[in-house]
């Protein structure tokens, strides 16, 4: 169970440390009855795992950052694909030295505190497999 509330229409979201962050993430949106929306965040993140998509070869090349990084910003979407819930998160986190790195968020886990605001659309957002890059992107 996460911890959320709802404030002027939106979900607000606390995870607390040692959560698996995108996992936090559905399960809050879950909890909430939210199957499509945008949200933002910021808290700090351990072993942050970042990704790229290499549109040459069709696949994600990820990299995991050691320690703890604080997250600058988290900005993502809620959207469904094949009636699952979908995450799909960049974030920028910056480490002890204060520069950043960035990517698609493929993981990590909550180090002190993840606070995010997730803001509901009413009409679902549908992710539908693009064949060019063989992703689930959203289709308006």
């Amino acid at each position: 169970m996460s911890p959320w509330t709802r404030r002027s229409g939106h979900v607000v979201i606390v995870l607390p440390r040692g959560t698996d962050v995108l996992e936090g993430i559905a399960d809050a949106a879950n909890e909430a009855g939210v199957t499509s929306g945008s949200l933002v965040g910021i808290g700090a993140i351990e072993g942050p795992r970042l990704a790229w998509f290499d549109r040459y070869n069709k696949a994600y090349r990820e990299r995991t950052f050691d320690g703890v990084w604080e997250i600058v910003n988290l900005t993502g979407t809620v959207s469904q694909y094949e009636n699952d819930l979908r995450i799909h998160c960049h974030v920028t986190a910056s480490g002890r030295d204060c520069h950043v790195r960035g990517g698609h968020l493929a993981g990590g886990k909550v180090a002190v505190t993840c606070e995010l605001v997730l803001v509901p659309y009413e009409d679902p957002l549908v992710r539908r497999l693009n064949g060019e890059f063989d992703l689930p992107l959203l289709d308006l």
